[in-house]
This record gives structure tokens, C-alpha cells and sequence, in this order.
């Protein structure tokens, strides 16, 4: 949480301007697939479609699919009554997974660029250009934009998501900087279309597969800040939790499926991933381990004390987790409240991981 951004922003600043050069063209406008993955989305698909017909990209080059598989709702209703404006809907009453999906989508691609989203956020009009300017390098596999909490005093959870994806924002800024970034945002994803792989079934992670694809062919998976994507957080911390639950659960799955490409780790890639994704999933393991050889060492007085502010720090949490209604809840009990939930939620995604509970079919939290 410290050390590695710290080394990677300061050696962004070193020598990632001396060794790599960008090739940004913004009047590059390639043949594009915009693929809105929709899972009983009735509530939120038209706004989405509505805010995808007005992005600011060539009418002739940009194909709109809705994919809603599994949907038994209206979404694949509501997205139908789009064809007269280009839109096609696919949908398929099995539910395999959104995965399963995309590949599906996939198939009926016809642009040299596929653009990924989901159904509940917004793109600013501008994004699609800024995102495909990079492929005028050949370089580029794929370009994740940069994602953005609305601010909501009603979402328990924003203030929490907000917070934290400025902090990858930073971040994902350096490592693209330096080569690539280690996980794409599935919400705002462009990929070359000659680059796409079919992302194995029952993957949980599909961003995760992705951008590993197109790294292990040796090309770059990009940032781009300017390229934004707007989305509410989840209504409930509750709900939140059981989003962080299943992530952590198929980035273990993806840590395996990709065990023998991250250990040893033999390039930059390789090692930033497991600064930033693994040990990071890993740091309730730590936080466990610390408090119970606090217990253990108790009786030394300078470990007495570390104990104590552990408890202070995990009564502080559960105090703020019962009052997370509570809209005047004091920041430093949020913060200390929502790290600790989510590391919780990261351990329990360990324990499903390891019990064989990775269902491609998740709870789907409440828009």
C-alpha cells in the first residue's frame, strides 16, 4: 500500500520519459465494437445505450452490442428496441457467466478495436478517441480508462470506492509510464481485435485475462487518466463487500491459472503484479498473523502496546461498520472501517478460492 506505489512513482520520474516514447495520434480512427455486458440491467441499460449513441466518435465506424445473457428481465427488450439506431442486441437465456458473454459478443465483432463496458456506468463524450489514439502505436494491446466514484452522500460505500480509486489512478499512471499497468478496468477497456483471445470459461477476472493475454504476447497494456468513465458505488457496504468478495476470489484463481508465468517473477511485469495485486490480497493473511503474535509475545512490553492499538484499530472498525449508515461518521473511523471490511472480504475470497466456490454466476449487487 506504500512502499511499491512510492518506487514506482519515483521511478516513473527517473526513467520512464528517458526509454519509452508515446505515439498518440488523435485523428486515428479505427473500426470500432463497443460491447456493454448487461445482466438484468432494466434499470440502468437505456441510459446506458442513450449515453453510448451520443459519444463523440464517426457513426460509421462505431458498432453498439448489448450482450445479456442470462437476463430475465426486460434488458434485452429494451436494448431491442435500439436496432433502428444500430444497436444489436445478443441474448441467451443461459446464464454462463459474463465471460461467456463477451466471447459471444466477440464473435459478432466487427471493429478493429473492442471497447468493453458495463451496463451502469457513464463515458464521457470524449472517451472512445482518447482511448483508441494509442493504437496508432503498434506497440499497444490494449488502453483501460480511468475510473470515477459519483459522489453520493446516500451510497455507503463511495466515499470508501472513491478514495480508493484515486489511489490506483496514481498508481496505474506510473506503471503505464514504465511499460504496463498490471489489471485493466473491465467497466472501460479498449483491445486490439486482432490481439483478443477467448477468455477461458469459468474465469471469474475477464479484465485479468485480458490484459495477462496481451502482455504474454509482448505487447502493452496502457492508462490513459484523461479517458473516463463515471459509476455509483454500491448502495450498501454489505453490498460492496460481497463485489470485493468475489474479485479477490478470481484474482486467486487468476494468480494460479497464472502461477508459473508470475514465479519467479522474470520481468517488470511479473514483479509489479505481485506488488500490487498479490500482496495486496494477501494482507489479511498479514493482519492475522501480526495479531495473533502480538497475542503470543504479549508479554514483552513494547508488543503489549502494538497490541493495544491493534484492538483500539479493529474496535474503531467494528464501531464504524454498525454505524456506516450514519452519514457524519468521522472520516479516520470510515477509513479505518471500510480497510478493514475489505480485507476481511479479501480473506473470505481466499477461503472460497480454496474451497472450490468460483461460480462465474455472482451475486449481483443492487444498482
Amino acid at each position: 500500500y506504500i512502499l511499491y506505489p512510492a518506487a514506482v512513482i519515483l521511478l516513473q520520474k527517473l526513467v520512464a520519459d528517458k526509454h519509452i516514447r508515446f505515439i498518440r495520434n488523435p485523428g486515428y480512427n479505427p473500426t470500432v465494437s463497443f460491447i456493454i455486458a448487461a445482466y438484468n440491467e432494466e434499470r440502468v441499460i437505456e441510459r446506458k445505450i442513450q449515453n453510448t449513441l451520443l459519444l463523440d466518435y464517426p457513426e460509421d465506424k462505431l458498432q453498439i452490442i448489448v450482450v445479456s445473457d442470462g437476463s430475465s428481465d426486460k434488458t434485452p427488450e429494451i436494448a431491442g428496441k435500439y436496432a433502428s439506431k444500430g444497436v444489436i442486441s445478443m441474448h441467451d437465456p443461459r446464464r454462463a457467466g459474463k465471460s461467456a458473454a463477451l466471447n459471444r459478443a466477440c464473435e459478432q465483432a466487427n471493429g478493429e478495436i473492442l471497447i468493453f463496458s458495463d451496463a451502469n456506468n457513464d463515458y464521457e463524450k470524449n472517451a472512445i478517441r482518447l482511448l483508441v489514439r494509442h493504437f496508432a502505436d503498434d506497440r499497444v494491446g490494449a488502453v483501460t480508462g480511468c475510473k470515477h466514484i459519483y459522489t453520493n452522500a446516500d451510497r455507503q460505500s463511495a466515499k470508501g470506492d472513491g478514495l480508493y480509486w484515486k489511489y490506483e489512478s496514481r498508481i496505474k499512471s506510473a506503471e503505464s509510464h514504465l511499460g504496463s499497468i498490471t489489471a485493466a478496468e473491465g467497466e472501460i477497456l479498449a483491445v486490439r481485435h486482432s490481439l483478443f483471445t477467448p477468455i477461458p470459461s469459468g474465469y471469474i477476472n475477464d479484465d485479468a485475462a485480458i490484459t495477462f493475454n496481451i502482455v504474454k504476447k509482448g505487447y502493452r497494456v496502457l492508462y490513459d487518466i484523461d479517458a473516463k468513465a463515471y459509476e455509483e458505488a454500491s448502495k450498501d457496504l454489505m453490498e460492496d463487500f460481497h463485489v470485493k468478495v468475489r474479485m479477490a476470489t478470481g484474482g486467486y484463481q487468476t494468480m494460479a491459472s497464472e502461477f508459473f508465468y508470475l514465479f519467479p517473477p522474470r520481468s517488470l511485469f511479473a514483479f509489479s503484479f505481485l506488488s500490487h495485486k498479490v500482496l495486496r490480497w494477501l494482507t489479511a493473511h498479514f493482519m492475522i498473523l501480526i495479531l495473533l503474535s502480538s497475542f503470543a509475545l504479549s508479554t514483552m512490553p513494547l508488543v503489549r502496546l502494538f497490541l493495544f492499538f491493534q484492538l483500539a484499530f479493529y474496535t474503531l472498525a467494528f464501531y464504524g461498520w454498525m454505524r456506516r449508515s450514519n452519514p457524519s461518521l468521522p472520516s479516520i473511523v470510515y477509513i479505518i472501517m471500510y480497510f478493514t471490511s475489505m480485507n476481511l472480504a479479501m480473506f473470505v475470497g481466499f477461503i472460497k478460492f480454496i474451497l472450490g466456490k468460483r461460480s462465474v454466476n455472482w451475486r449481483k449487487a443492487e444498482r
